[in-house]
């Protein structure tokens, strides 16, 4: 069944991967030509002790520049500030977030809350999945939807509008610093992917940023935001996950995680073409406002019979009638490995 549409307005894991990762450039250079992504240098906390002659120390003075660069640049990207994102992947963790818009408070918690209560609600939230599964730990997400489809063609006829850099950095920053991942959820209008992708990509290569893509506002020719509903070809889509999978590679990223919207078939018109590459984490946000049950059938439907990868359901804490608790939304066949609420 399909449900209403949705508003359109303007620490174990770590552990276990540290040792391998760390075991692994022991054994061969494959890392040793890896940059350093990290604009911060190493702080005195985790700096290097004086060398002491020991067997090991020796070694370590031993090994080529290279090998020696490799060591202590995948040390730094694990134990350093970004540290904690190596430990945000899926399958192995669960992604609970938060969706919005700063400048719209109807769009969801971003534009209804202080950066404080922002981050204690989001932690208060996600702290519900992670007492029902603690096999799953939880990382804590921000969606910010930019751009943002409007009712009217705008300058450039894209039928969008950009949310500013000082707005963007305020919110990556706010989400990094708590150790919370952030999505730029993407309302592409009658721009194209490709062109929007590009102007948000400097933000893309931070390890802890990632994309959401919503097919609802891809708008086709002559097509108005809000009164039709868009689609996304695979096409479209295996372009934004090829590039992710070359970003992760050739950086030597944490793994990206890609959410799609859907809630109508016809968003998705080839889902079964979309592929998955290295380095990338696609997930299928089932959306859309209404009942349990109208829910429950589209998720069966979307995350079940036509998933692509990981499954994910939206909840809307003021549409939903009632809203689905944290014990019901895990018990869904698949459980899902992406909450986000609006």
């Amino acid at each position: 069944m399909t449900m209403g549409r949705r508003i359109a307005v303007p620490f174990f894991f770590y552990t276990i991967v540290m040792v391998f990762l760390l075991a692994l450039t022991g054994c061969a250079d494959v890392a040793q030509s890896a940059p350093v992504h990290i604009a911060a240098q190493p702080t005195a906390t985790s700096a290097p002790a004086s060398p002491v002659a020991t067997p090991q120390a020796t070694a370590q003075a031993n090994d080529p520049p290279s090998g020696a660069a490799a060591r202590a640049a995948l040390r730094y990207k694990l134990l350093g500030p970004d540290g904690w994102t190596w430990m945000s992947s899926l399958p192995n963790s669960r992604i609970v977030a938060f969706y919005g818009n700063p400048l719209s408070s109807v769009m969801g918690p971003l534009g209804q809350y202080g950066d404080s209560d922002l981050i204690a609600k989001l932690r208060e939230q996600a702290q519900t999945y992670a007492d029902l599964d603690p096999s799953h730990p939880v990382v804590p997400a921000l969606d910010y939807v930019t751009p943002i489809a409007q009712p009217v063609p705008m300058g450039d006829g894209s039928w969008i509008y950009r949310m500013p850099t000082a707005s963007i950095e305020h919110y990556i920053n706010l989400a990094n610093d708590n150790h919370a991942l952030f999505f730029f959820d993407m309302q592409i209008g009658h721009s194209t992917l490709q062109k929007e992708v590009n102007l948000l990509w400097q933000y893309v290569q931070r390890p802890g940023v990632s994309l959401t893509l919503d097919p609802e506002f891809d708008m086709p020719p002559g097509g108005v935001p809000s009164q039709t509903f868009g689609r996304m070809t695979a096409a479209e889509i295996n372009w934004v996950i090829d590039r992710l999978s070359a970003l992760v590679q050739q950086q030597q990223l944490p793994p990206k995680t890609l959410i799609i919207h859907q809630f109508l078939a016809q968003m998705l018109p080839d889902w079964q073409k979309i592929h998955r590459r290295p380095g990338v984490n696609i997930v299928t946000c089932v959306d859309g406002f209404g009942s349990p049950g109208e829910k429950i059938d589209d998720y069966r439907m979307f995350d079940k019979e036509q998933l692509i990868q990981y499954p994910g359901m939206k909840l809307f804490y003021k549409l939903d009638k009632p809203v689905m608790t944290p014990k019901s939304v895990l018990a869904l066949d698949p459980s899902p490995l992406m909450v986000m609420y609006q």
